[in-house]
């Protein structure tokens, strides 16, 4: 963002805040002002009531994001790799490639798409390591997509494969 205001104030002080953000201090001058020209140049400005204080402004509805972890096909076994490849490239109505997706080194697996997306892998024959691996992350992350990549990185605490 650029804006342009000439500011006549006692002291301002600056503070970066992580994704773009800024906190600015300003002693000694009018804020329906500043808010006023920040306004005009289509962005939001906010106040807060104490120094210090960081608010953070999401827009988005908590439905409209996805949680995801991105991890090693190396937690997955050889056979696991198969079957999912083999399941990625079902090009029927309503078949597996609608929720596990080859992207070229891996999969991307968005588990939304059913009640019980770890029920649908043991019936399609993955793994108990592989299952687990997801029951880990689903539940402690939170998470609706995992991304299995051979080019990411392993996460520690699981079992690896080497293949």
């Amino acid at each position: 963002m650029k804006l342009a205001l000439t500011v006549e104030a006692g002291a301002v002080n600056v503070q970066a805040l992580n994704m773009g953000r800024i906190s600015v201090d300003i002693d000694g001058i009018e804020l329906t002002d500043l808010i006023n020209v920040v306004c005009d140049n289509g962005y939001s400005l906010r106040v807060v009531d104490e120094p210090g204080k960081r608010v953070v402004e999401d827009t988005l509805p908590p439905v409209a994001r996805f949680n995801g972890i991105q991890c090693s096909t190396a937690h997955v076994t050889e056979a696991d790799n198969s079957l999912l490849y083999t399941l990625s490239h079902q090009h029927e109505d309503h078949g597996d490639s609608e929720w596990i997706c080859y992207t070229g080194s891996g999969y991307l697996n968005y588990f939304d798409a059913w009640q019980y997306p770890v029920l649908q892998l043991k019936k399609r024959g993955l793994s108990k390591v592989c299952r687990r691996l997801v029951v880990t992350l689903m539940c402690r992350y939170h998470i609706r997509i995992i991304h299995l990549d051979a080019l990411d990185e392993q996460l520690s605490g699981f079992s690896t494969f080497e293949w």
